[in-house]
């Protein structure tokens, strides 16, 4: 009984110990609102920014009380970079009323906005490269040296090279859509694909967003210069803003291919638009798989001086809550993903013209392989490029080189673990012996 007693006394002073710690916490730190410029309104980008400033002000009032309370509120409508600044990454630096700057004092972006030389890389890795829970390892594990993370590393090269700005991953989301083409590249029911060779061939413009762009450029050349075709007709364009004005560029002949996000983004910004959709505009094959950007991580950045108002509980909490959502986020995407593909898929099964049905199309092994090789090239040749500046360069091969090593320790298990997709879910019934576990598409 004395020794209960005793451990009840050793757990009541545990107890008081914390509630002491985390009330000096609530009355140490002061609430604060940070306004912040959002990048996209499609359904797994825009969506999850303000998911996080509501899920972190709720916990950070029922950690630190309302008085420690951190808010997170986008301007809207969503304001220019205002001028006499590069880009946004410059913006945030300067911060804005809060930071006593006329730029924003935080922004949620695209990874590929920190830099454009490597910033892909934290964004949506490098093509056919890591999948989202093999990067999670090197963005939070101890993937470098055994003691500093991949996220580490991002915040040391922005310190080192003076952004003024502080990175943080709020929001993930799953492999994308690859391209919605008039002709298919592998085959796609009973119409033939014309493979890399024959795309190549094409005078189409694309829209594709680098680094993947300079992959299938490099692809084509590399097929002209082994004699594999005589001319690169295709050619590329910087992205539309908007997303219906992808489907109008098509409508108007501006655009003949072009890729733009997951399926619940692309049925969010893509269809049921005036101008109709991809397949009643003529690009009606749906590609897959995604190998150019086999994830998406996207980031709040925030000015320094305003991360600084920060209490140390209030900056804990928002790294943490930050990388809970990055999770759950990822999940919410993923859960939505089949049933949604399915609707693109059906989107003009109802009007009487099987000219425009979607259909699936896969990119064949061997055209993936050239993919694959061409993006080594461009990879190698990135950290030798003059036209980025030496800075840039050396971060860029940092970076890389970090990835490669945490890639070669890793890479055996990763193939040996993976089961044949083929094999997955097949078959699979419930306790009745009925199937309809696997989907199928249409």
């Amino acid at each position: 009984m004395k020794s209960y007693a005793k451990h009840l006394s050793r757990f009541g002073v545990v107890v008081a110990v914390f509630a002491c710690t985390i009330l000096f916490a609530a009355q140490s730190a002061s609430a604060v609102d940070i306004s912040f410029r959002n990048f996209s309104p499609a359904a797994a980008l825009g969506p999850p920014a303000d998911e996080y400033a509501v899920k972190l002000a709720s916990i950070s009032t029922i950690v630190l009380g309302e008085a420690g309370q951190v808010r997170f509120a986008k301007y809207s409508p969503t304001p220019v970079i205002p001028k006499g600044f590069k880009d946004i990454m410059a913006a945030v630096a300067a911060g804005g009323p809060l930071a006593g700057g006329k730029g924003f004092d935080a922004a949620y972006i695209s990874g590929s906005d920190i830099n454009a030389a490597w910033g892909f890389i934290y964004n949506s890795g490098v093509p056919l490269g890591p999948t989202f829970d093999e990067f999670v390892g090197f963005l939070y594990g101890k993937s470098i040296g055994g003691t500093e993370t991949g996220l580490d590393q991002l915040q040391r090269i922005l310190d080192k090279n003076g952004s003024n700005v502080v990175a943080i991953p709020i929001a993930g989301s799953c492999q994308q859509i690859s391209g919605y083409f008039k002709l298919p590249i592998g085959n796609a029911g009973s119409t033939p694909g014309i493979g890399l060779a024959g795309m190549c061939q094409q005078n189409w413009t694309f829209r594709y967003l680098p680094p993947a762009q300079y992959v299938i450029e490099r692809a084509c050349d590399n097929l002209v210069a082994r004699g594999v075709i005589p001319k690169k007709n295709i050619k590329f364009i910087q992205a539309l803003a908007g997303g219906g004005s992808l489907v109008k560029g098509l409508v108007d002949g501006k655009l003949q291919a072009f890729e733009f996000a997951t399926p619940v983004d692309d049925y969010s910004q893509l269809f049921g638009l005036p101008e109709g959709n991809p397949g009643t505009a003529g690009n009606r094959y749906v590609h897959f798989p995604g190998w150019q950007q086999q994830f998406l991580i996207t980031y709040m950045i925030i000015n320094k001086n305003v991360w600084n108002k920060l209490s140390q509980a209030q900056q804990t909490l928002v790294r943490s809550v930050a990388r809970d959502h990055v999770l759950s986020s990822y999940g919410e995407t993923l859960r939505k993903q089949g049933e949604t593909l399915q609707k693109i898929l059906m989107a003009n099964d109802g009007d009487t013209n099987p000219d425009n049905d979607l259909v699936l199309a896969q990119w064949p092994d061997k055209d993936l392989a050239l993919l694959r090789d061409a993006t080594i090239e461009f990879l190698n040749a990135q950290s030798s490029d003059k036209s980025l500046s030496e800075q840039d360069r050396k971060d860029f091969s940092t970076i890389l080189e970090s990835l490669r090593s945490y890639v070669s320790s890793n890479s055996g298990y990763w193939k040996m673990r993976d089961v044949p997709t083929a094999l997955r879910f097949q078959g699979w019934t419930d306790p009745e012996g009925k199937k309809g576990w696997e989907q199928k598409l249409k």
